[in-house]
């Protein structure tokens, strides 16, 4: 099964923060994609009944039930974009505070930061 994310080392901060937003971006992106198709389906559906004889009340009724697992994967995947930030943000926090420890101590690089600053 193909991999949305190829395997790589994460050396610095940077590859961690990079990986962090490509995360956020699937999400987003995935979101937007599934929630497209579901609206699809919900049409396609309401329509197909209204040929076939439901009432328009049924066929909405019907479309919507058929579509609503989708909507829900849609939502899950702004989940998944809004916890890879907070992991980004948790980890610039843990990188500051262990830097304020011991300067020096990580094996990250920290980018963006003056060494030796105070949080």
């Amino acid at each position: 099964m193909p991999r949305l994310f190829p395997d790589l080392e994460i050396k610095d901060d940077a590859d961690l923060l990079d990986l962090l937003e490509g995360i956020r971006n699937v999400g987003i992106a995935g979101h937007d994609e599934i929630d497209e198709l579901a609206g699809l389906i919900r049409a396609k559906l309401e329509r197909y009944g209204r040929r076939n004889g439901l009432s328009r009340m049924r066929a909405k009724f019907w479309g919507r039930q058929v579509a609503r697992p989708l909507v829900r994967a849609a939502d899950e995947m702004l989940t998944v974009a809004a916890y890879a930030r907070v992991c980004r943000n948790r980890f610039e926090a843990f990188l500051i505070a262990l830097d304020d420890e011991q300067p020096g101590a990580t094996d990250f690089n920290i980018r963006g930061r003056k060494p030796g600053k105070a949080a």
